[in-house]
């Protein structure tokens, strides 16, 4: 199962397509720590064939489900003796598989896979029923569907919260080019602010406000710029106090053009 595994995961996830919604996204609860097993050394004549396992040793082995049955009754043992082996040899009965394990570890027939995500998570489910069909054909249970498809969701939640850090830090970035700009920054901020949020007033509409604070275009220094030479040339039915070279009442520097769109530091 775990080769099968690793080698779908080589490729395109088969399930889910990720609508992360906030945070979280595991899948579902925590998962314990992997088990890290050295890898066995390659024959080096024959590179091709793998070692035989090694012997069992006196330790048992349980048999299959489908293979263990009941203990009989040794005539050359006494009662009390049979009884005793009757009873080690119960220990080593399967345990009956419950109605969902034995889904789990069934094949759909029909290659219809149904998967539990986690919250925020939703599976495409064209894509999956386009690829049930050839999974159940390479005889792959809902298990290992579902194993494949944590890993998958646990791997694309880190990425996309690292994409989500990372754009928050460029966006910073971008306030901080901005706030040392020799034309628009240092004791010309506030002003430029100002000029800013006065042209985006005057002759943006609400729908270029929405735009700018949900991509965080806002944030530019070179936005604000465009936006503070037009701040500056435009009249108001009050003497300006801001634009570019204004000295106008002080703004959080911070807020930029558009306040909710600025990270605060």
């Amino acid at each position: 199962m775990r080769n099968r595994i690793a080698a779908l995961m080589t490729g395109s996830s088969p399930f889910a397509m990720a609508a992360f919604e906030g945070e979280g996204g595991g899948a579902g609860g925590g998962t314990p720590a992997p088990v890290v097993v050295p890898p066995t050394p390659e024959s080096v004549l024959f590179p091709a064939e793998k070692p035989t396992d090694p012997p069992a040793g006196d330790k048992p082995v349980d048999p299959p489900a489908a293979d263990w049955k009941e203990y009989e009754n040794d005539p050359a043992k006494s009662e009390a003796e049979n009884t005793a082996a009757k009873a080690e040899h119960d220990k080593t009965k399967p345990a009956e598989k419950t109605d969902a394990e034995k889904a789990l570890d069934a094949i759909p027939e029909d290659g219809k896979y149904v998967l539990t995500m986690p919250e925020g998570v939703t599976v495409d489910q064209e894509l999956l029923d386009a690829l049930g069909p050839k999974f159940a054909a390479k005889q792959m249970t809902v298990r290992e569907a579902q194993e494949l498809t944590d890993e998958y969701v646990k791997i694309e939640t880190a990425r996309t919260a690292k994409r989500v850090e990372d754009w928050g830090k460029t966006l910073s970035g971008w306030v901080d080019t901005a706030k040392k700009d020799s034309e628009i920054g240092g004791d010309k901020w506030d002003g430029t602010v100002q000029a800013g949020q006065r042209a985006v007033n005057a002759l943006g509409s609400p729908g270029l406000k929405e735009y700018l604070n949900a991509s965080g275009g806002g944030n530019h220094p070179e936005l604000i710029r465009f936006m503070a030479k037009v701040g500056a040339m435009i009249s108001e039915d009050k003497p300006a106090t801001g634009g570019a070279e204004g000295q106008g009442k002080p703004v959080d520097a911070a807020h930029k053009l558009f306040p909710n769109d600025a990270p605060k530091g």
